[in-house]
């Protein structure tokens, strides 16, 4: 079912491409900026599918690709270009894969989707605010964010995968 919250979606990962040539043609702003766009998005489908009573199966499995398309895809290019440490990239790289994988379990299990938690989404939204410092070039605020970020990131892809093996062991 096509809602207005899906179609928000589904538009932030046709931003995907779009940023993502701005960034390697060094248009920094204008790929920060529709980021920005794309941060926004990623709030305001949720709002409108949980406020208007629009939260749809199809949603709740576009929202998480669309996060993770998102990010996987802005990290590989804040490695390439510098704009970051790896190691960092790798931390969050592997929390998302782990979260994922965390899902695709639960779904072939046959369990509804497992909803993300407040830390889930504070993660992301200082995730997101992080990346957004480090493009508009305030390092060390970005680089300050982002060692804050790590552990609420890690410690919410702990909350996940344990809320998805109750779901599977209940």
């Amino acid at each position: 079912m096509f809602t207005i919250p899906n179609y928000i979606t589904f538009f932030r990962i046709l931003l995907i491409p779009v940023y993502l040539y701005n960034f390697v043609q060094g248009n920094i702003i204008a790929a920060a900026i529709l980021f920005a766009v794309s941060a926004v998005t990623d709030f305001l489908d949720g709002y409108i599918a949980r406020k208007y009573n629009l939260e749809s199966k199809t949603g709740k499995l576009l929202d998480p690709l669309a996060d993770k398309l998102t990010i996987v895809s802005i990290l590989l290019v804040l490695i390439y270009l510098n704009i970051i440490p790896r190691f960092i990239s790798y931390i969050i790289l592997i929390r998302e894969l782990f979260i994922l994988l965390s899902g695709i379990i639960t779904y072939i299990y046959g369990l509804n989707f497992i909803n993300p938690s407040f830390i889930g989404k504070l993660s992301v939204a200082l995730l997101y605010f992080a990346i957004a410092l480090k493009l508009l070039e305030f390092d060390y605020l970005g680089n300050l964010l982002f060692y804050i970020v790590i552990p609420i990131n890690i410690y919410s892809a702990l909350d996940y995968s344990y809320r998805a093996y109750k779901k599977i062991y209940k």
